[in-house]
């Protein structure tokens, strides 16, 4: 395994002792579940989780309705630091970068294949949140830029942008401007345009429909919106584009 495997589950009842040829994270979203790990045990919530080495014997039995967000990730790809950090306590408080980041990807599992895309840019960010709380503030932003840039068509603004990284409004406006020269909302912006594109170049899909899924109010929003920033409106776009395949 060498992509980070990202999964919502129920468990209802004890279950037989087993290891995994993975690390294991458990991040219950609701109700109790209570884990033994290697003789270590512990009841885990939406306040605490688990983070369980390849190898480890373990066991989970069902408390209370529950539900967890699991996430298998390869132990070659994380760092020997984090690993004897948790190798002598697998439990862990939840802090408010770790529930940010576990409700984006809750959130984000909803929408068909983009778990498997987002895992690989996801998993990192989160178990560095579960060592720091707060990463390093470039990481986070170019971990956000990596996940929005996934899906453009999210209903991203800058204030779920702001709370997904754990900054202020404002805050996240100067060092989009410091870092990468341009705001949040240019930038997003920018972005939805591009899939735009990409959308009428490479599907049959109606304009309007492009239009709906990109946020705008309808499709004269979006031809005026291309038409301003691109000089062309999305009809033309598409026709010099087909010419061009032919």
């Amino acid at each position: 395994m060498k992509t980070p495997a990202v999964d919502l589950r129920t468990y209802t009842k004890e279950r037989p002792s087993e290891r995994h040829g993975f690390v294991q994270i458990v991040l219950p979203v609701f109700g109790q579940l209570r884990m033994d790990v290697a003789g270590r045990e512990n009841e885990l919530s939406s306040a605490r989780g688990v983070l369980i080495e390849s190898g480890r014997l373990h066991t989970q039995e069902a408390t209370a309705i529950n539900r967890s967000l699991v996430v298998d990730i390869d132990q070659s790809t994380v760092s020997d630091k984090i690993l004897e950090r948790f190798a002598a306590s697998p439990y862990f408080e939840v802090g408010a970068t770790t529930r940010q980041l576990v409700g984006w990807m809750r959130h984000s599992m909803t929408t068909d294949g983009l778990e498997s895309e987002t895992a690989g840019l996801w998993a990192p960010l989160l178990i560095d949140s579960l060592v720091h709380d707060k990463p390093a503030i470039r990481s986070r932003l170019d971990a956000l830029r990596a996940i929005v840039s996934v899906d453009p068509f999210h209903p991203w603004t800058v204030e779920t942008m702001a709370k997904h990284v754990d900054i202020s409004d404002s805050r996240l406006h100067a060092l989009f401007i410091e870092e990468f020269k341009t705001s949040p909302h240019q930038w997003l912006a920018s972005l939805r345009l591009e899939k735009v594109c990409h959308l009428l170049r490479d599907s049959a899909m109606p304009i309007a429909e492009i239009a709906f899924k990109a946020g705008f109010s309808d499709q004269t929003a979006l031809t005026r919106a291309m038409r301003n920033t691109m000089g062309q409106t999305p009809a033309a776009y598409r026709r010099a584009h087909l010419k061009d395949m032919h």
